[in-house]
């Protein structure tokens, strides 16, 4: 239901439809103000925030035509609906309103019957399209939220993370003495290797925070694959040597061979289903990873483990078939974050990743960027086309824009909808 305080300027050269428009509007509990030509019509615009407007496209000083470009260029009523009146059926100049930012019209002689429900349905329209902006800024609001509080985390870590490193070191060459009893130095590897993995826990966060960043950027990179693949490799070979697990690798992959991607981001999906690999697998054996250019499917990459079958629940939701899964426990946990990171990093790109799970032989990651488009194309293929997946990533965000006090900061910011858009986005919703 509308608003019934709603304050609705009508804008109109003849005294008879503007009295009687200003009297059927304020019968139905709404405010009206009048203006009898274009020049007034501007003025109580720039000066006077309204719900909604009503203007004659025919009018001295000013046609409607002006008023509404005028009004749309930034005034304080520049999102709000606007319902033109034409004297008559005249199809280019209801053309040049809406291109004008109308969002409604009625021709002359106007039907007085239905002239209120049809205003107070574009005030409904008006009151969506405003909660569409909210909801936009608000979601652009805590995004760039969630950005400074990783550079806050990462800051407050860093000092005493180095600290820990930096005394445990002293402490385990034993610089200032020896340490008794013995059991200490055991003790002092363990805080060692916790430091350690609470350094990797904290970029592991950071990565995430930042994939799921509603502005995030997948950058067109050209990339040696060969040495990213390499690179990423050997990145978790010091994990792989903590648990003692042997990385046999293939690559079949040419040494020219260049992709389009985003370098840091290719380097995190791959890294994350190789550590998710060893983390399921048991200390002393080994894990298998595959990485080729197929002819269909671009780069793709394949990592085998001989752990535990992962959960039947989060293999239907990392392979698309169901919408959320219930939390794992153990280190099949962290295993399952490094899947989902790579997951969202690889769609990013339009990529693919799905698991194979079974008891038998453990568990197979495989993961796609197919070529065209965005995802990373062999050369001499084209240049990716300007960047528009990440509509899901925004989606994420927008779904933590609860805290309708945090849209107006960005409100103000949000141009105006069209008619058109206006519907494709509530049917899209």
């Amino acid at each position: 239901m509308a608003n019934k305080s709603s304050h609705i300027l009508v804008a109109d050269d003849d005294p008879i439809y503007r009295g009687v428009a200003q009297e059927t509007l304020e019968l139905a509990g709404h405010k009206v103000t009048i203006a009898s030509d274009g020049g007034e019509a501007i003025a109580r615009l720039a000066d006077t925030t309204f719900d909604a407007a009503i203007i004659d496209l025919t009018m001295p000083v000013a046609d409607g035509i002006t008023v509404i470009e005028t009004m749309r260029k930034g005034s304080v009523n520049s999102t709000i609906p606007v319902i033109v009146i034409t004297g008559h059926d005249d199809a280019q100049a209801v053309e040049r309103a809406y291109l004008a930012g109308a969002t409604s019209f009625l021709t002359k002689p106007l039907n007085w019957i239905l002239f209120t429900p049809h205003i107070e349905f574009v005030l409904r329209s008006g009151q969506t399209e405003r909660e569409l902006r909210e909801t936009s800024a608000t979601a652009a609001f805590l995004s760039d939220l969630k950005s400074q509080v990783m550079k806050a985390i990462a800051h407050e870590f860093q000092a005493p993370i180095k600290t820990i490193f930096g005394f445990s070191e002293l402490m385990q060459k034993e610089v200032y003495g020896p340490i008794a009893p013995a059991q200490y130095k055991d003790m002092m590897t363990d805080i060692s290797k916790s430091a350690n993995s609470l350094n990797a826990a904290l970029l592991k966060v950071l990565d995430f925070g930042r994939t799921l960043t509603q502005n995030l950027e997948v950058k067109s990179e050209t990339i040696a694959v060969l040495d990213a693949v390499r690179n990423a490799v050997s990145d978790m070979d010091p994990l792989a040597q903590r648990r003692n697990i042997r990385m046999n690798t293939e690559f079949d992959i040419g040494a020219d061979a260049q992709v389009y991607a985003d370098r840091a981001l290719l380097n995190q999906a791959i890294r994350g289903i190789i550590e998710n690999a060893i983390r399921m697998s048991n200390n002393g054996t080994e894990i298998d990873i595959l990485a080729e250019l197929d002819a269909d499917s671009g780069l793709v990459i394949s990592v085998g483990d001989g752990g535990p079958a992962h959960p039947q629940d989060f293999l239907r939701e990392v392979n698309g078939q169901t919408k959320a899964a219930p939390a794992m426990s153990g280190h099949q946990q962290s295993s399952g974050v490094s899947i989902k990171i790579a997951k969202v990093l690889a769609e990013a790109h339009n990529g693919q990743l799905t698991i194979k799970s079974d008891t038998m032989s453990g568990n197979t990651v495989r993961l796609s960027f197919p070529k065209g488009g965005k995802s990373p194309t062999v050369k001499p293929a084209a240049q990716p086309a300007p960047n528009d997946a990440l509509s899901r990533l925004a989606q994420i965000s927008a779904e933590l824009s609860q805290d309708r006090r945090l849209g107006d900061r960005r409100a103000a910011n949000a141009g105006p909808l069209r008619p058109t858009q206006l519907h494709s986005n509530r049917s899209g919703e």
